[in-house]
């Protein structure tokens, strides 16, 4: 099984049984080491005891024989043999004992205890085999007068510690003493303290183990009431009514934290279920309103490009019918102009029948001119024809300008009722030009029966002058005829004339209105030109609208998924 796999309590014993073999690990090492060092302590204490003790008894006199002749033959070797076999054997712990004296740095036998006799039998010769810190401390007591302690070694014959004492005589370093005391004591005592206390660290391990595993345990057990709870929480189980713990340790705090975060979930959750729910009639509320939106700005945007169309199209009528005003300005204003020199013509005439009338006066008196007044009066009756057809002519043309102008203003108000609204105005200026249309033709129907009857009456007054030169014995009666005729020329003409002014003052009231007219249809061609270009804005930014309103559909689709499926999560919760 892997480590972490394990629960938390055994991850802690794991954790802390290695701290509590590494302190019961120290402790016994410690332990150990006090030993060592106590059972050192004591035999170096013991070697100092034994090696003064034996120093004290040795005989420098003897020991100053022996470094000048060193052989077992020498009375004085026996001697202090003798001495160290007997302290050796007092003592009881003491390996060996001898006597080195040192050459050329290097040392020589000079006596030892019996134990040493197959060991040391050539005197002559350095000591073989030595310990290099037996000899360093040898060499170091007798070069520095002092005794040195070694510590603990090991050669071929087992543990030691050794003693170098030196030797003097007179005051001078002649010899050193050596005792060896074996150290395996030591190393056994320790060894066998070893033992116990690593059978009293395992058993203190063990006891250790089994309280920190009771510990924590104890410690650890509301953390099962935790995970449960936690457990549920993630499983979506909101259910467990509030709980707190008696503890006041972290874990006691945390067993209350998760009980707050529990009841402070279920309650966000019964929140987001109930806000779920309303989000998701909200959305499908949404939906139909932007589906219903859509299909409004398709039906308007349609409507406003038809009618951006149309007002395209009443733009190019009113500019149609701009060029028309204008041309029956031209027309009307020509006739104007004739029908000023019809006036004036007509004036002539009335002065020329007043000369006539005149003439006849005169005639009256004077029958020898009348040949010569008759020949003026056909003259002058003949230019009245003339002039009295033009009128005709003029009045002809003036009829027919007015009917032309009646057809147009009544295609000016039908097509002021298909603008609708923005073609009122227009309408009322095509019905004042209709109705002056109107009047125009009939004063020209009047102007027309009156030139009828003067063309009557000049014929008659033209065939009177001619019968006159005919029948020059009716002169008088003629002269008379010719009077009356003259009169109601005279009458006529003047009637002509007034007709003709109330003509001219006509045609300029009609200029005036078509000026008018020509002024109010290019307003209206460009107030249906700003009304295109504003109903192509228009357009445009219903399109523009359409396209948001489209997005909006999109979004609120969208959104009505996403509440199902936050719905369709939520649910996974229990909270009652």
């Amino acid at each position: 099984m892997k480590v972490r796999h394990l629960s938390l309590k055994y991850k802690i014993v794991l954790l802390l049984i290695p701290i509590v073999i590494v302190i019961f690990m120290a402790i016994l090492q410690l332990n150990i080491n006090t030993l060592k060092s106590g059972l050192s302590r004591d035999l170096e204490h013991e070697l100092e005891g034994i090696g003064n003790l034996t120093a004290m008894q040795l005989d420098p006199a003897q020991i100053t024989s022996l470094v000048n002749h060193s052989s077992k033959d020498n009375p004085d070797f026996a001697k202090v043999q003798n001495q160290l076999d007997y302290i050796q054997k007092v003592q009881g712990t003491m390996s060996s004992g001898y006597i080195w004296k040192f050459q050329d740095g290097k040392a020589y036998s000079v006596a030892f205890t019996s134990d040493l006799d197959n060991a040391e039998t050539d005197f002559s010769k350095p000591v073989d085999g030595l310990s290099p810190v037996n000899l360093k401390a040898g060499t170091q007591a007798y070069e520095t007068g002092t005794r040195q302690i070694t510590g603990m070694y090991s050669d071929a014959l087992g543990s030691w510690r050794t003693i170098m004492l030196p030797i003097r005589n007179e005051g001078k370093v002649i010899a050193v003493l050596g005792i060896d005391y074996s150290a395996a004591y030591i190393n056994d005592a320790v060894s066998a303290s070893r033992t116990k206390q690593i059978i009293i660290t395992l058993v203190g391990i063990a006891i250790t183990g089994l309280i920190i595993y009771y510990i924590v345990h104890r410690l650890l057990r509301p953390l099962r009431n935790i995970v449960r709870m936690a457990n549920k929480i993630a499983d979506g189980d909101l259910s467990t009514q509030d709980f707190t713990a008696d503890s006041k340790d972290e874990i006691g705090q945390l067993f209350n934290a998760i009980g707050k975060m529990n009841t402070h979930l279920r309650s966000l959750i019964q929140n987001i279920q109930e806000q779920s729910k309303l989000m998701m009639s909200s959305s499908e509320q949404l939906k139909t309103g932007a589906s219903e939106t859509e299909s409004y700005s398709l039906s308007v945007t349609k409507n406003i490009s038809e009618v951006a169309e149309q007002t395209t199209t009443t733009s190019k009528i009113a500019d149609d019918t701009v060029t028309v005003l204008e041309e029956t300005a031209l027309g009307i204003q020509r006739i104007a102009e004739s029908t000023s020199s019809a006036s004036e013509e007509s004036n002539q005439m009335a002065d020329d029948a007043e000369a006539g009338h005149k003439v006849l006066q005169e005639m009256m008196n004077q029958m020898e001119a009348i040949n010569t007044s008759v020949g003026q009066i056909s003259r002058v009756l003949h230019n009245l024809n003339v002039r009295i057809t033009e009128i005709g002519t003029f009045t002809d043309l003036i009829t027919e300008v007015s009917q032309q102008t009646n057809l147009l203003s009544l295609n000016a108000s039908i097509e002021a009722a298909r603008a609708g609204e923005h073609g009122a105005g227009f309408a009322v200026v095509a019905s004042e030009i209709r109705k002056l249309a109107e009047s125009t033709s009939k004063s020209a129907a009047g102007i027309s029966d009156l030139v009828s009857r003067i063309q009557d009456s000049t014929n008659d007054s033209l065939n009177a002058a001619e019968h006159g030169q005919q029948e020059a014995t009716h002169g008088m009666s003629l002269a008379t005829e010719a009077g009356q005729a003259f009169n109601r020329i005279l009458s006529s003409t003047s009637n002509v004339a007034m007709q003709m002014q109330e003509i001219s003052a006509s045609l300029e009231q009609i200029s005036a209105s078509s000026e008018e007219a020509t002024a109010s249809v290019t307003e209206l061609k460009y107030a249906a030109g700003n009304i295109s270009r504003t109903s192509g804005q228009v357009s445009e930014a219903a399109s523009k609208q359409l396209d948001f309103i489209q997005e909006i559909s999109k979004s609120s689709q969208s959104l009505n998924e996403v509440s199902r499926q936050l719905q369709d999560q939520i649910m996974v919760f229990k909270v009652k």
